[in-house]
């Protein structure tokens, strides 16, 4: 198992600060709440098109991974807003409208899955992954009280991230299943 470097970790926990933040940057850019241009892959692809072009960019790939990583728990716990009204809804700031409470949960839904995708998907070793799980549920408990929000993040969260890395890597798929046998037939046994 290849442990990332230090390089590697000071800019997968930098970026993932900044990503945590950046939804929110619409604010700061004196933007409409929760505009396309943060509450979407669309700065993510942005990055891997730089990402792509470069010839030695092995240590952007952990920028990546990070920020991907925070996007997706920021939009996870926007998800799951007080209500849908009218700051939880997508806006396009071209046209000046806000799209309704279904497209705007299709959208927020498929940013944060495609986030903990690319994460996941730039991630080369199974330490990273471990890395970045332990790195998002801290991350979840510390937000449950100023988002005011756990159940439905946490779990949502463990079942995306955990059937991503599943995908991935086929020795911690094994791991998964043999957890959550051993932790449904404890529950079955009660």
């Amino acid at each position: 198992m290849k442990f990332p470097s230090g390089i590697e970790l000071v800019l997968l926990f930098t970026s993932f600060i900044i990503g945590m933040r950046f939804p929110d940057w619409d604010f700061k850019l004196k933007i409409k709440h929760r505009n396309i241009l943060t509450h979407s892959p669309i700065i993510l692809w942005m990055m891997i098109y730089f990402y792509k072009r470069q010839s030695n960019s092995e240590v952007f790939e952990y920028f990546i991974i990070g920020f991907s990583l925070a996007m997706g728990i920021h939009l996870l716990f926007d998800f799951f807003p007080k209500g849908w009204a009218m700051g939880a809804l997508i806006h396009f700031p071209v046209i000046n409208t806000s799209v309704g409470i279904r497209m705007s949960k299709m959208i927020i839904f498929f940013s944060s899955v495609y986030s903990f995708y690319l994460a996941i998907h730039y991630t080369q070793t199974i330490v990273v992954t471990y890395i970045l799980g332990a790195l998002s549920l801290f991350t979840i408990f510390k937000n449950t009280v100023k988002e005011e929000k756990f159940f439905r993040p946490f779990i949502t969260f463990l079942v995306v991230f955990l059937s991503l890395s599943g995908l991935k890597f086929p020795e911690l798929k094994k791991d998964i299943y043999t957890v959550t046998s051993k932790l449904v037939s404890q529950i079955n046994k009660k």
